[in-house]
């Protein structure tokens, strides 16, 4: 453990084992969250010493309250602030005051519900934050920790176990607290945040990976507000041994500010999020069913550590369907090998299909199928398994023994580092019950136990988490000429241009380049639909005619002379960066062209990219196999596009008050790629 990590554990492990605590606005009303909470937090008093804050004085629950934090005979630990919200700064003050560490606001009415509220939260964010203490919330319903037998909540009754789930929703948690038994599975540490006003998603995260009684980690987040920092808690609690599953509903609203480029107008929220997931490889689920499957899976004895797959049936239509699911989940299942077709032949009865999917053809109960799996999960062809069919005792085996030939194929699964899951339609099959007793995931239909082995597997990024070391500001103009000159010093090759104020400097300009040229309009913001870009000027007496019907048309501010590039062969790409308010910078690479917006064909990524991560996402649109050559087109030479994806990654992520930065057509041909357009949109 680093120090970081040490100062970290330190700073927040007293919310969870605080030797003393403090209610403020306990109650004897049975009905209201004040005595909700009396009652659970006395529950722990073996634990810790319980105070009862009520102005009134009153006995609660047999124990007698104080009427104010400053009455009490030590300084609490913990205060939880349970009073209306025009009470809760007097009540944070007190606290404060007498040296309280952690504060936990249950009261609502704050930044939830408008610019008012939002005051007065930071107000008291500020306030809490320059006397050396932490809060959770406001407007949470408090936290629980199993080995410290403390129950801040008003409602939870949780089952102990080694999930940790961290929640902007207090219903989320009461969700999980009732489902998890059924599962034999229950909750180590549990935490609503409410607002994050001060402790965040992302240092719970990293605050639970050090927790010794925690193995999995669930956050349910609904808004990001430092993803990066969200992600790097992720890798690090991945490294200290513990799996996370990320419960992130889709964010289908375009990032919400204005957007003046095709690349913003292009991607949202969620394309980072995704993007981020895929590239970091980690579960992220987008509601509790799925949730449910995820830690059911991770909770198996044996979880696959790639994504092939070997589909066995007992039927024809089960073999189909099977595979119809592994792979609907992005997962293989690869042809075997001839030396393995050969010994599974030799195993099973004649007629069976003895590639992938297996079909078994006769096969009487599962006793049959152990050879055939015993031969596949030590061929080293596969990651995992998928049963399905029937697999009933049509032999009529004893009941115990049907249930060992079961504990024989996990335990086989096992030696050999084999995920397996089963599908059924007779789940409570002697085997079948012992598969499900020793976690091994049975379900009723071959979707879900696909989609368990999908959510299970053994996750390994594709790249790391891009690194900003040091940032400064972009100082210089936001005009095309300016945009222009700005990315190719960044290593980015464009066509020659040249600035003219009227038609006598355009053909001078045009003479120097050489016709055919492109005269440009400028200070209009998408040229191509204001038809302020004319391609292919070839004499003179046009170029002047266009100059004057463009300024007067247009208005422009000037005009750019272009050199006119032709490839025949050739592929229009978008380039760009865009900064996520969440997410910081981001690169995505696209169909271009004036048709972006329809293609829709895009990839984002975290910026900055090695040229490396540049070709996977080129690799990865669904124009691709244009860059390999199509119907006897010569291929493309993608390596000066690689290297201009990640310069202009290089260019949002070093300049941190760029919004934006465009390339909209990057032109790749057999032997170059070169640049026509450019936008940046920067901060001031």
């Amino acid at each position: 453990m680093n120090i970081e990590s040490q100062k970290l554990s330190q700073s927040i492990d007293g919310l969870f084992n605080p030797c003393s605590v403090a209610l403020v606005g306990a109650s004897s009303t049975t009905t209201k969250w004040g005595f909700a909470y009396a009652r659970q937090l006395l529950a722990g008093a073996s634990r810790r010493r319980i105070h009862l804050i009520n102005q009134r004085g009153e006995t609660i629950l047999g124990q007698q309250s104080y009427t104010s934090l400053r009455s009490l005979p030590e300084t609490p630990e913990l205060a939880v602030i349970c009073v209306p919200a025009p009470h809760v700064r007097q009540a944070i003050n007190e606290a404060l005051a007498i040296g309280t560490r952690y504060l936990v606001c249950i009261t609502a009415g704050f930044g939830e519900i408008g610019e008012e509220g939002r005051r007065q939260q930071n107000e008291l964010r500020d306030r809490i934050r320059s006397a050396g203490a932490r809060l959770v919330g406001p407007n949470c319903v408090g936290l629980y920790d199993a080995a410290a037998n403390l129950e801040c909540t008003a409602f939870w009754k949780l089952a102990p176990g080694d999930i940790g789930i961290i929640s902007q929703s207090g219903s989320v948690v009461v969700d999980l607290g009732a489902r998890l038994p059924r599962e034999n599975l229950g909750i180590s540490r549990a935490v609503s945040l409410g607002n994050q006003a001060d402790l965040t998603v992302e240092e719970f995260v990293e605050a639970f990976a050090l927790d010794p009684n925690t193995r999995v980690i669930v956050a349910y987040v609904e808004e990001f507000r430092d993803g990066r920092r969200m992600f790097e808690a992720i890798e690090r609690a991945r490294q200290l041994g513990k799996e996370v599953v990320l419960v992130a509903p889709r964010a289908g609203e375009a990032v919400r500010r204005s957007v003046t480029s095709h690349t913003g107008s292009m991607i949202s929220n969620e394309d980072v999020l995704a993007s981020l997931c895929a590239d970091l490889d980690v579960v992220r689920v987008r509601g509790m069913g799925d949730l449910f499957l995820a830690l059911r899976c991770l909770s198996a004895p044996v979880r696959a550590l790639g994504r092939r797959v070997a589909v066995i049936a007992d039927g024809g239509g089960f073999a189909t369907l099977g595979t119809d699911s592994v792979v609907e989940e992005g997962l293989e299942v690869p042809a075997f090998s001839p030396a393995l077709r050969a010994k599974l032949t030799e195993i099973m009865l004649p007629g069976s299909g003895a590639s992938n999917p297996i079909d078994y053809v006769g096969a009487l109960d599962l006793a049959s199928f152990k050879p055939v799996i015993s031969a596949i999960a030590s061929s080293g062809e596969v990651d995992a398994i998928l049963l399905n069919g029937a697999y009933n005792d049509a032999a009529g085996a004893a009941p115990e023994s049907e249930a060992a030939v079961a504990t024989d194929i996990r335990e086989t699964c096992q030696k050999h580092g084999i995920g397996l899951s089963v599908a059924t339609m007779i789940t409570t099959e002697p085997a079948m019950v012992a598969f499900a007793a020793d976690r091994v995931p049975v379900c009723d239909f071959p979707a879900e136990a696909a989609r368990l082995l999908a959510l299970g597997r053994i996750r390994k990024a594709k790249r790391q988490l891009p690194k900003i070391e040091t940032t400064a500001a972009y100082l210089g103009e936001t005009h095309y000429i300016s945009s222009r000159d700005a990315l190719a010093a960044g290593g980015i090759a464009f066509t020659r241009a040249i600035h003219a104020r009227d038609s006598d400097e355009a053909a001078i300009a045009a003479n120097k380049i050489g016709y055919p040229v492109v005269l440009k309009a400028l200070g209009i913001l998408h040229k191509s639909d204001s038809g302020a870009v004319v391609l292919e000027i070839n004499d003179e007496a046009t170029l002047r005619a266009k100059v004057e019907t463009l300024t007067g048309q247009l208005n422009p501010t000037g005009f750019s002379v272009e050199e006119m590039i032709v490839e025949r062969d050739g592929v229009e790409l978008l380039i760009g960066g865009l900064r996520d308010p969440a997410f910081g910078p981001t690169v995505v690479v696209a169909a271009g062209g004036t048709k972006t917006e329809i293609w829709r064909d895009r990839v984002v990524a975290l910026a900055p990219v090695s040229e490396g991560a540049a070709r996977r996402m080129l690799s990865s649109l669904r124009i691709a196999p244009l860059f390999a050559g199509f119907r006897g087109r010569p291929p493309l030479d993608l390596s000066d596009v690689t290297k201009a994806v990640a310069a202009i990654s290089r260019f949002i992520s070093d300049h941190h008050n760029v919004l934006e930065a465009e390339i909209n057509p990057l032109i790749v041909g057999p032997t170059r790629c070169i640049a026509v357009d450019a936008r940046i949109v920067a901060a001031r």
